[in-house]
């Protein structure tokens, strides 16, 4: 069942949820917005075809959104990630989406991974790894600490046998800034 702003008051007073920093006035009717953090990475054109078999090799321009707004242009690739840690119990799932100020900009947040399983964060509070777009045919800004995301939770029937970061195949437990793909340790 989704939940409301109530109910996820209440899990993150039992624990349930952990988000760092929690900021009370970014919760909804039933999500909570979340917000950019200030390291980008855009992806280079390589010109050589990336193989996920091999371990990825792309490559990218590291950007700081310290130093200023980063205007993402049609076609931008760009591995970001949120500025708050969040921590789900095996009993709780998560649901990321863009918000629809972002997406009238034309500014996709996430090309398919919107789940966070249950236990993702449970050990230590993760950032999310956010994977930006634009499909707007003008750049736009991009800004340090804007409100770029939305994130619903779920309650599950029963808790997760093992959560997110308690398997073994867990590839992304802990990580606190934009990640790359480690789809090569799959093979």
């Amino acid at each position: 069942m989704l939940l409301s702003n109530a109910d996820i008051e209440r899990y993150i007073q039992q624990g349930d949820i952990k988000i760092d920093p929690f900021v009370p006035e970014n919760v909804g009717p039933d999500s909570i917005d979340i917000r950019l953090s200030d390291k980008l990475l855009i992806a280079k054109k390589v010109d050589k075809v990336i193989d996920p078999q091999k371990g990825i090799d792309m490559e990218f321009d590291e950007h700081s959104l310290i130093d200023g707004p980063y205007a993402i242009r049609p076609g931008d690739f760009i591995l970001g990630s949120t500025y708050e840690k969040i921590g789900l119990s095996n009993i709780i799932t998560a649901q990321l989406e863009g918000r629809s100020s972002i997406g009238r900009l034309g500014i996709v947040i996430h090309m398919t991974a919107g789940l966070i399983h249950a236990g993702w964060g449970n050990k230590t509070p993760s950032t999310l790894t956010l994977e930006i777009s634009s499909v707007n045919p003008n750049p736009v800004y991009l800004y340090n600490g804007m409100k770029i995301a939305q994130l619903s939770f779920f309650k599950l029937m029963g808790p997760a046998k093992k959560g997110y970061d308690d398997q073994s195949k867990s590839k992304y437990s802990e990580q606190q800034g934009p990640l790359p793909s480690r789809l090569h340790h799959e093979f």
